[in-house]
């Protein structure tokens, strides 16, 4: 799915043209009587009026206080919910056209970018803030930093050694990156420089914990996120030496991939430790190592042959030729896997459900992320309100699962001042819901309207940016 032509990409006028155009963002927008979820942890405060101009938050208080100026955009907002826009925090966006019509109509107003070409997420960067491409704001490192046989090569920086993993930081570094993503297949000594690099360059490192280096050696080295629970189920067991001898004999052939990792899973779980997970929160917490889990993924591994997901209606804003790439036919795991592949594989997923809730108890941080351009059957927007459901079945409450995609995200990229709750002074980017999240986290999904940088997109025009995207997805 990584490898199909890009779709061009399209500005703000021709992105709207089948849309109400939103006003410009100099326009004084008042959204009068709704409740307001600031996400700080403070009760909702009911019957507010938020005013936002020049694409901030000017003013905000109780609606009887606050008057609308005499050319302001005025919408009554009565019994809706405003929350700030939402954050993923692990996406791959290969196009534009399709995916950030998907992303905005979902309230995603910014996006972590964690792996792809870089001069492409630098143009869209850059075109985003500029609003010259009406999307999401973007973060994003660029090709990711891989040891040789690169898991993805159209998109990976491979490095050896110590030299060329400093060298990797410093291109990553100097072309425009935000961040430095390390992946599976790093040497030892190459990760530790790059660590080592990144500190000196004053670039924050994360991604995967790579192959031969143990997550606890990860936070201790400062990486900033560990994606996918990386390393920590293998960590927090009794069986690790034996999983890692496994890990380092050759596959001979696709075939034996499933019974292996059946058996790493299966040592895994057997050698579970309480305490060896509590000793990695506590480390986690010291260093301040944030998790990404990207539960909804993980949920897809786990489930891969369930013939549900082929009748997912947002297969409809899937292009065929990831409809294609999606199927059985096309999976290794659903092609060679045996019965005891899927029981240790859904055993597996249910103790990440219970290690997430676990970790978030010991006061480890936490970020919403998807992997949304991927891994099959996740869809760009979508997918992140299926995280923060999981994240809520794994023991967060819904402020707290809010707050991974808002609160959060903001703390963690050092932009608390600008984005991530609703004050005065903040960034625009603001959701507006049909019911309670702090009642049911699937109310996030009722959205009735979308600010973005200002602008104000109602229920009518979220719906024709979905039907631009289904119609992106299949031509």
């Amino acid at each position: 799915m990584r490898h199909r032509a890009l779709l061009p990409a399209l500005c703000l006028v021709a992105l709207l043209s089948f849309a109400e155009d939103p006003p410009p963002a100099t326009q004084t927008l008042v959204l009068e009587h709704l409740t307001v979820i600031d996400v700080t942890g403070m009760p909702p405060r009911p019957d507010q009026t938020v005013v936002i101009e020049e694409e901030h938050i000017s003013r905000m208080g109780p609606a009887e206080k606050i008057r609308a100026s005499k050319n302001a955009r005025v919408v009554n907002a009565l019994g809706l919910y405003l929350i700030p826009g939402l954050w993923d925090m692990h996406v791959h966006v290969w196009e534009t056209e399709r995916t950030f019509p998907m992303f905005i109509a979902n309230g995603v107003t910014g996006v972590r970018n964690t792996g792809g070409h870089l001069d492409q997420l630098k143009r869209w960067r850059e075109e985003t803030a500029s609003r010259a491409l009406f999307g999401p704001r973007m973060v994003i490192c660029g090709p990711v930093v891989d040891g040789p046989n690169p898991s993805h090569p159209d998109h990976s920086i491979v490095v050896h050694n110590a030299t060329e993993g400093r060298a990797a930081v410093n291109f990553l570094k100097t072309n425009g990156a935000d961040f430095v993503k390390v992946y599976d297949g790093l040497p030892r000594e190459a990760y530790f420089a790059i660590a080592d690099e990144a500190k000196k360059q004053r670039i924050p490192f994360l991604g995967h914990v790579p192959e031969v280096i143990r997550t606890s050696e990860a936070s201790n080295s400062g990486q900033a996120s560990i994606e996918h629970l990386s390393g920590i189920l293998n960590e927090a067991t009794s069986n690790e030496q034996e999983i890692r001898q496994m890990r380092a004999t050759p596959v001979q052939s696709p075939a034996e991939y499933p019974p292996r990792i059946a058996r790493e899973l299966q040592l895994s779980l057997e050698g579970y430790s309480g305490k060896k997970l509590e000793d990695l929160a506590m480390l986690f917490v010291n260093n301040v190592t944030w998790q990404v889990p990207t539960l909804v993924s993980s949920n897809v591994v786990a489930h891969a042959n369930d013939a549900s997901f082929a009748k997912d209606v947002r297969l409809a804003y899937a292009p065929s030729a990831d409809r294609e790439a999606w199927g059985p036919a096309q999976n290794m795991f659903v092609r060679f896997s045996s019965p005891e592949y899927w029981v240790q594989r859904r055993a597996a997923f249910q103790k990440e459900l219970e290690i997430v809730g676990d970790l978030h108890r010991a006061g480890v941080l936490f970020l919403a992320g998807t992997d949304s351009g991927g891994v099959p059957y996740l869809y760009p927007g979508f997918s992140l309100h299926d995280e923060l459901a999981f994240l809520v079945q794994a023991g967060f409450t819904p402020i707290e699962a809010l707050q991974a995609a808002t609160l959060k995200p903001a703390q963690f990229l050092g932009l608390s001042d600008q984005l991530g709750t609703i004050a005065p002074g903040k960034q625009a980017d603001l959701v507006l819901l049909e019911a309670n999240p702090l009642d049911d986290i699937h109310n996030t999904q009722r959205i009735r309207a979308v600010v973005v940088q200002g602008r104000y997109l109602d229920r009518a025009a979220l719906d024709e940016l979905l039907a631009h995207a289904r119609s992106a997805a299949n031509h």
